[in-house]
């Protein structure tokens, strides 16, 4: 359940948010941005859902990673070593310069973006431990919201409210946190001694999925954040991990390694429905459904030693080699719609 809210807080930041989403569906086609060692280094390209018009953004000899779209699919922000350490850089779809947003000789790491467009999450072990970040999004001081001697971070933006989700050592084991984006009212959503991460929301910012350790093996549990209810949704004694919810919220996608392989499978929340999509004896992770939910982007080593990004419709078919390039090549995420 989560800490007391801000009425008027939540309604500037939803209508916010509802803007930067009309802006994105007005200009957006099925783009996905990743990560990829093709020019020789690794860089952050952007392709169509069908593999073509494939295009370096940053094109820099430095080593550029973890891509994230901004609400309005206009610019892209990243983690760069360009000036020597891992910074966070934002830079337009469309080219131009790079602009250092973390500006730190420390590691800086993980940037994601809030749903209304005006700031940016990020780790950073600027301390001397990791703490989570904030920056505008146009630039500014980042401010530390944890300010924690344990390590903090990554974090995760609820898609509808002014919530940061983000896993924490501080209790001795990595458990779940949720603060507002000025670090206050911090909540410990899970206590249990287990390992919890790949933390994500549901879009309409009702439950959290994750995964955890507390069975003795890798399971997904989805938390109702009304009630605070968990419940293993895998139930498998294999590696389940990589959750992700569908845009209707219906569906949950995750890989698993219950068949001897790691798989992409689909769950219909609230029934025992599951489909093996990717049914392949390669290995395939990391599941990232469309916008419109009518595809899904994963990473595969099926045509290469390394990883690939490939698309595939929400039931499994038509798997399209989308980055199809010798070198992995990795951090897949659509562009808003």
């Amino acid at each position: 359940m989560l800490p007391g809210d801000d009425t008027m807080w939540l309604r500037r930041w939803a209508a916010s948010a509802l803007l930067m989403s009309t802006l994105a569906a007005a200009a957006a086609e099925d783009w996905i941005a990743f990560s990829s060692m093709r020019s020789g280094n690794r860089d952050i390209w952007v392709a169509k859902a069908d593999g073509t018009g494939l295009r370096n953004v940053t094109n820099n000899p430095a080593y550029d990673d973890k891509p994230c779209w901004s609400p309005d699919g206009k610019r892209i922000v990243f983690v760069s070593d360009r000036t020597g350490d891992d910074e966070v850089f934002v830079t337009s779809v469309d080219g131009g310069a790079a602009r250092n947003l973390s500006n730190n000789p420390a590691s800086d790491q993980d940037p994601a973006w809030s749903s209304d467009g005006q700031l940016i999450v990020f780790t950073s072990d600027r301390t001397g431990n990791g703490d989570v970040f904030v920056v505008p999004a146009e630039g500014g001081t980042p401010t530390n919201l944890t300010n924690h001697p344990e390590w903090d971070g990554p974090a995760n933006w609820c898609p509808v409210a002014p919530w940061i989700t983000f896993v924490s050592n501080r209790a001795g084991n990595q458990d779940l946190l949720v603060m507002a984006p000025d670090g206050t009212q911090l909540k410990a959503l899970t206590t249990h001694e287990a390992y919890e991460s790949d933390a994500v929301w549901s879009p309409d910012g009702r439950y959290i999925a994750f995964s955890s350790h507390r069975e003795g093996n890798v399971d997904v549990i989805v938390m109702d954040m009304q009630t605070g209810r968990e419940t293993n949704v895998s139930l498998d004694r294999g590696w389940d991990a990589d959750p992700a919810f569908s845009p209707d919220g219906g569906w949950l996608a995750f890989a698993s390694h219950r068949f001897g392989n790691n798989e992409i499978l689909a769950l219909a929340l609230g029934s025992a429905q599951l489909a093996n999509l990717s049914n392949h004896p390669a290995d395939d992770r990391r599941p990232v459904w469309s916008p419109s939910g009518e595809h899904l982007a994963f990473l595969s080593n099926r045509d290469d030693p390394t990883y690939d990004v490939f698309v595939m419709r929400a039931d499994g078919s038509d798997p399209v080699n989308v980055s199809n390039v010798p070198g992995e090549d990795r951090a897949h995420v659509w562009r808003p719609q």
